[in-house]
């Protein structure tokens, strides 16, 4: 049986090609992909030779990075099919088309989410595996490891009947957030968003108003005026930009808190703490979906996560936000048109 991968031949180069399919063990599962999404941010920047894996390895015993020794270090070729790589896709919805003698949770024939890469089967146990209820539209169910962050970045919010929130950052997180803040009781939700599309969507799934800060003089400003001067409840940064956590921080009322989802990749250059976070009592808090807000632990752990998720998946407006279907055999093309026209999408599916 024959499966097709994807390998990053160096920076901004990929290719398609086809090996054998592995055998499957007893408490193994073969799935065949329907659906997989590219991460705008975290894939790209392997896609563009960015992330710190290149050169530092995170030392999971202090959780501090370090530098890497020669045989730590990525290096090409790197290909979707080699052991702990994840970063080459982590959206795979597909259909069960073979499971090991011990499997018991799923059969032949279910849909199912894995956190797997980009290829046109997955070998994973079946613990790894969810089972999409039925209800849920497969080609939806990509969004499950997103809105897995996103609602974490929601708990870690504490967000309250009344507040006024700020979403800075309106991809495919950022459109998340506006809907779960609003679920979750923020009588006023506004984006922050240069691109004229997903301002657009953002205010069709519910945002109140978005502000481009490239023709508002100042954001801050103009969202104290909307507050009687407070300014936002919380603020939430969803673009792993460096000068949007600054603005984000601007942004925030005095004595509360921006949560940042985005993955800030380098120096933040753009970032001064001189003035308003030093003044303004602001709190930083970096919302890595790998963990829970100490203080929530005891109520949500990962199976109950999951289910809320999953249930979500149900509740959200979510066909808007893919803006671009392109088959596996154009994977080259598709991370490309992200790379160089992110004005154009917001969310692209691959198919298979």
């Amino acid at each position: 049986m024959k499966m097709k991968i994807m390998t990053y031949t160096g920076p901004r180069r990929l290719v398609v090609s086809e090996i054998e399919a592995p055998p499957i063990e007893e408490d193994e599962v073969r799935v065949q992909t329907l659906f997989s999404a590219i991460s705008h941010g975290t894939e790209m920047s392997v896609y563009r030779g960015h992330a710190p894996f290149f050169r530092r390895k995170l030392d999971g015993s202090v959780r501090l990075f370090r530098p890497a020794a020669e045989n730590e270090k990525w290096t090409y070729p790197i290909r979707s099919c080699d052991p702990g790589v994840w970063y080459m896709g982590y959206a795979n919805v597909g259909r069960v088309i073979e499971v090991g003698s011990a499997v018991r949770t799923v059969q032949v024939g279910d849909i199912v989410y894995a956190h797997a890469p980009h290829q046109s089967q997955i070998v994973r146990k079946e613990t790894d595996l969810v089972k999409l209820p039925d209800g849920i539209e497969p080609e939806h169910a990509v969004f499950f490891t997103n809105l897995m962050t996103t609602f974490n970045g929601i708990l870690d919010a504490d967000i309250k009947l009344g507040h006024t929130i700020v979403v800075y950052g309106l991809g495919v997180l950022g459109q998340l957030l506006v809907q779960l803040a609003r679920l979750s009781g923020a009588f006023r939700v506004f984006g922050v968003e240069i691109l004229d599309k997903r301002a657009k969507i953002a205010l069709a799934n519910g945002a109140d108003a978005v502000f481009n800060p490239t023709l508002c003089e100042d954001v801050a400003y103009e969202i104290r005026r909307l507050t009687n001067g407070r300014g936002a409840d919380v603020t939430i940064e969803a673009s792993g930009n460096d000068k949007a956590l600054h603005e984000a921080i601007r942004i925030a009322a005095p004595d509360t808190s921006v949560i940042t989802l985005g993955w800030h990749q380098g120096p933040c250059n753009n970032l001064d703490l001189s003035e308003e976070f030093h003044h303004n009592r602001i709190i930083i808090r970096s919302s890595q979906a790998a963990s829970v807000n100490p203080c929530l632990r005891h109520m949500w752990d990962p199976e109950r996560k999951k289910q809320t998720v999953l249930e979500l998946l149900s509740r959200l407006s979510l066909g808007n936000l893919i803006t671009h279907r392109i088959p596996y055999d154009q994977v080259a093309k598709a991370y490309e048109m992200i790379d160089q026209n992110p004005s154009e999408v917001i969310q692209v599916v691959l198919t298979y």
